[in-house]
């Protein structure tokens, strides 16, 4: 018998959730685009390298008739790296794009390894230009979405890559240090800090504190650390803030952020919403992606919006317990 499962973490969409997730994206895409974004679409199927140097086993692999690892692209930013390497595309520029992504989750968590994505990158122009337009265009995509209520949380890089640097771990502390800090583990912090003592010690310690409304925890964080990296980003996050605050009178800032792609090297945000665990949008400053490919470097600054996240938050209620 021929099977009718399906993978795990692979889902059908019928009807209304098909419906509405096609008109999200047609909706978003024809929006960036009418904004001056040139369109641009990225094979499903790419040399596991473009990814990263090493495998990994949340990416989906396969072997082609030559021999050669592909893998399912488990984002896009990635791909735009190697279309600005390997073509002549003349810089300043910026893209749009729509499609599949393919991440691999742990099977008892219950969550989707196929999501469609829509986002933007910015590549080439001023940062502090190009991270305005990344944050303005993102909320632009979630109105035009219907998302009604959302939050935007920032937080910056440079932080977390500067203590991990300076500390000089072994793979398995820095991988300790890394789940403390994901995890808010105040006793774990502190037993770090204990065993490997640093100038970040109190800095690392009131970290799981770190969060909350932005001005406030900004000026909290200058008074736990001197190290000038980390004090010129917070003082990157503070302009920022502070520039688009008419737009977006209410932020947060959390500066635990993990980046989410090793290839964040600035200033990052996240956007989220009261009815889904994860981020409607995830997106930063990555000025050091193009190198892998041979590239000089370039300011870049994307955002992706999780459509799936989108549907579950706005359009839930449309399915009314029909095929979905």
């Amino acid at each position: 018998m021929k099977k009718t499962t399906l993978p795990v973490g692979m889902h059908d969409k019928l009807f209304k959730r098909a419906t509405t997730i096609y008109r999200l994206e047609r909706d978003i895409s024809d929006l960036l685009i009418e904004q001056g974004f040139n369109r641009i679409e990225t094979p499903t199927l790419e040399h596991f390298e473009v990814f990263g140097d090493e495998l990994k086993n949340t990416h989906y692999h396969l072997f082609d008739k030559t021999g050669d690892l592909l893998s399912l692209r488990p984002d896009i930013t990635s791909q735009i790296g190697r279309v600005i390497a390997s073509t002549k595309v003349e810089t300043p520029i910026k893209f749009s794009y729509s499609g599949k992504v393919f991440k691999s989750n742990e099977e008892l968590r219950g969550l989707l390894n196929e999501h469609t994505q829509a986002g933007v990158e910015i590549v080439g122009f001023p940062a502090d230009k190009a991270l305005k337009e990344a944050v303005l265009t993102a909320r632009s995509a979630l109105d035009v979405a219907g998302v009604k209520v959302y939050q935007f949380e920032f937080s910056h890089a440079a932080i977390l890559q500067t203590i991990f640097e300076a500390l000089k771990l072994d793979a398995s502390s820095l991988e300790n240090l890394r789940s403390a800090i994901l995890e808010r583990n105040i006793t774990g912090l502190n037993s770090f800090t204990q065993a490997h003592p640093s100038e970040f010690d109190e800095f690392l310690r009131e970290l799981p504190f770190l969060f909350g409304e932005s001005h406030q925890v900004l000026a909290q964080a200058c008074q736990l650390v001197k190290n000038k990296v980390i004090l010129a980003a917070i003082s990157d996050l503070e302009a920022m803030l502070q520039d688009i605050h008419r737009f977006l009178p209410q932020t947060t800032v959390d500066l635990a952020q993990i980046p989410s792609m090793p290839y964040y090297t600035g200033m990052m945000f996240k956007v989220f919403g009261p009815h889904v665990p994860d981020a409607f949008v995830s997106g930063g400053r990555y000025d050091k992606l193009f190198e892998r490919f041979g590239a000089k470097e370039l300011t870049a600054v994307g955002w992706a919006v999780d459509l799936d996240s989108v549907y579950q938050a706005v359009h839930d209620s449309l399915e009314g317990g029909g095929l979905a």
